[in-house]
């Protein structure tokens, strides 16, 4: 944008002033048109855009603070434009700006400077492209699957919501397929993972097919295939929705030419494999008049079909509900977890990277029933928050990590924090910061020394509350972290009004940071902007050296991940950190290299 290839558009109704200005910035390399007015000035711009607008404020017909606005609505924030005027007192500056000016020049006008003010000025405007464009990067992947190019988790929602909507208002039926692979983990596990990524993608494309096939026939005469009907949850779960149909035989119509599709042999590479789809289908609104309840019923037929056999489908009917006493029986054990002693505490590592000495532990927290056995967080977490049981459940984890990190301070342990996971319905609690108050009065560990880890969507759900709540916690003394970045979109704009420490990367990025451009250029924008914004970034899910290496060559502050150490029990975690408390004296390499083995 700088240089000979930046146009600048010159509006001044006096001919010298414009005939100096123009040639002052063409000696400086600039290309330069002009304009003797107001109006000029707008018609020039609509023909041939510029990089940069000079506005003489005292212009006939339109003044260049009319200009000025008209150019705001057209071009928006980024279009630098210059108001040049001989008032320079305070209000005329304070009209300028409110007009949308980007800077304000007095006469009479330093011509030798004019030139360095208007290249900083360019400078200024490339850096917001470029973060504005790396922005939108950012926004997409947290609204479309980075594999697949599918639409995501979170936009099907959204899709969802308003396609029932319509439904209720035009008295149509809706149907929502929920489909998963059946034998999707064995391909990964004789395969490797890239070529299971690579199934995906071929699922995706079939699924694609299929849908744009049925218009004319599994749908209502005035329905089209729209790519948001389509959409990839995660791992191997697809879900199709058919928001405009007459009867469930059309639902049914499209789940058979899924199966027939999707089960016809794929390439990979040398090998050729058979894979099969389990289809759970829900009609609105015999199975669901809202949300949650439709995909549930959905998602339970899945099961069922999954239960009959390979390449199924099955329609949602009542007697499916009878799964949910599994959830039952699972949420009345967990009651009594606290009680029981069952829950424990696992402890992962966060690294400098440029240091390699460790730097904080995230608390983990880990549920083992006599009767269930070790249950997995994934199973239990969302339980617990759906119930309330996350509240007395995160006060438990709350208490135990501050406790544990007290201990191994005064052991002299290098823990220089300990990270802690707050659920979204922690957080909405009033009480909660007295509560974390509290917790750190009674175990002796000093504000500075805890961590609040906050997912990206929680935050964003009520962003004035959010704001509040996370200022009376620094006011405590404690970090705060923002986990999940990326996964849910939020400006960074808007980042900077949150009182916040550091952002961890989810891990989604850093899987294939290393050998997927997108994804490379996303971590990269992530870390640049939050060093712009001066804060840290953690990487999360760090399982291969040549992430590890990717992550240091953009300056990452910090990781944590499989690679430096897993989740490790109290006592685990000790040994390691009095591991890493003898080796103070070695170097980088040399403490990595321990940990990697």
């Amino acid at each position: 944008m700088t240089g000979i290839t930046s146009r600048i558009l010159v509006a001044d109704d006096d001919p010298d002033a414009r005939a100096i200005m123009s040639a002052t910035l063409k000696g400086a390399g600039f290309q330069v048109s002009t304009a003797i007015n107001g109006a000029d000035a707008l018609t020039q711009f609509r023909a041939n855009g510029c990089d940069l607008v000079m506005l003489d404020v005292d212009m006939p017909g339109l003044s260049g603070h009319e200009v000025c606005k008209a150019l705001r609505r057209e071009a928006g924030d980024l279009l630098p434009i210059v108001m040049v005027t001989g008032m320079d007192d305070v209000h005329s500056i304070d009209t300028a700006y409110r007009a949308g000016a980007t800077d304000f020049i007095a006469k009479p006008i330093g011509w030798a400077l004019i030139a360095h003010r208007v290249r900083y000025l360019l400078r200024g405007a490339q850096l917001a492209l470029s973060l504005k464009a790396a922005e939108e990067r950012i926004r997409r992947l947290a609204h479309f699957d980075a594999l697949t190019g599918l639409p995501n988790r979170w936009h099907f929602h959204h899709r969802l919501d308003c396609s029932l909507g319509a439904s209720e208002r035009e008295g149509h039926q809706l149907a929502l397929l929920c489909i998963d692979l059946d034998n999707f983990k064995r391909i990964n596990d004789t395969l490797g993972h890239g070529a299971g990524d690579e199934l995906l993608r071929l699922v995706a494309a079939r699924l694609r097919e299929v849908l744009r096939a049925s218009d004319s026939v599994g749908r209502a005469p005035s329905a089209n295939f729209q790519e948001g009907d389509l959409s990839r949850l995660g791992g191997d779960e697809f879900t199709v929705l058919l928001p405009d149909i007459v009867g469930s035989e059309q639902a049914a119509l499209v789940a058979e030419r899924i199966v027939c599709t999707i089960t016809q042999p794929m390439r990979l590479g040398e090998h050729e494999v058979l894979v099969t789809p389990s289809i759970g289908i829900a009609v609105y609104p015999t199975d669901g008049l809202d949300h949650e309840t439709l995909l549930k019923s959905a998602d339970l037929a899945m099961y069922f079909a999954k239960r009959q056999g390979p390449g199924t489908f099955a329609f949602f009917y009542p007697h499916m509900n009878s799964g949910a006493l599994k959830r039952l029986t699972l949420e009345g054990k967990l009651r009594g977890a606290i009680g029981n002693q069952e829950l424990s505490l696992h402890f992962q590592p966060q690294f400098d990277i440029s240091s390699g000495l460790v730097c904080g532990m995230e608390a983990l927290v880990r549920w083992n029933n006599a009767e269930l056995g070790a249950v997995p967080p994934s199973e239990f977490i969302q339980l617990a928050e759906e119930t309330g049981l996350i509240l007395p459940i995160g006060e438990w984890v709350l208490r135990s990590a501050c406790s544990q990190a007290r201990a191994w301070r005064d052991e002299n342990l290098p823990v220089a924090r300990v990270s802690v996971n707050v659920s979204g319905l922690q957080l909405s609690q009033r009480g909660f910061p007295e509560l974390v108050r509290t917790v750190l009065a009674e175990t002796g560990l000093k504000p500075n020394r805890l961590e609040l880890e906050i997912t990206e969507s929680v935050v964003m759900q009520n962003e004035a509350w959010t704001e509040q709540v996370l200022r009376d916690l620094k006011a405590i003394g404690v970090a705060i972290a923002i986990d999940d970045f990326g996964t849910g979109y939020s400006s960074f704009a808007r980042l900077r009004e949150f009182p916040i420490d550091r952002l961890k990367i989810d891990r989604s990025f850093v899987q294939r940071i290393h050998s997927d451009t997108d994804d490379h250029a996303i971590a990269s924008a992530i870390i640049a902007m939050a060093k712009t914004l001066k804060l840290e970034v953690v990487a999360e899910g760090v399982e291969e050296i040549a992430q590890l290496m990717v992550l240091q060559e953009q300056r990452c502050a910090l990781a944590q991940g499989f690679l430096l150490s897993r989740p490790l029990p109290a006592a685990e975690a000790r040994q390691l950190l009095r591991r890493l408390a003898d080796s103070a004296d070695a170097t980088r390499s040399q403490r990595f290299k321990r940990l990697i083995g």
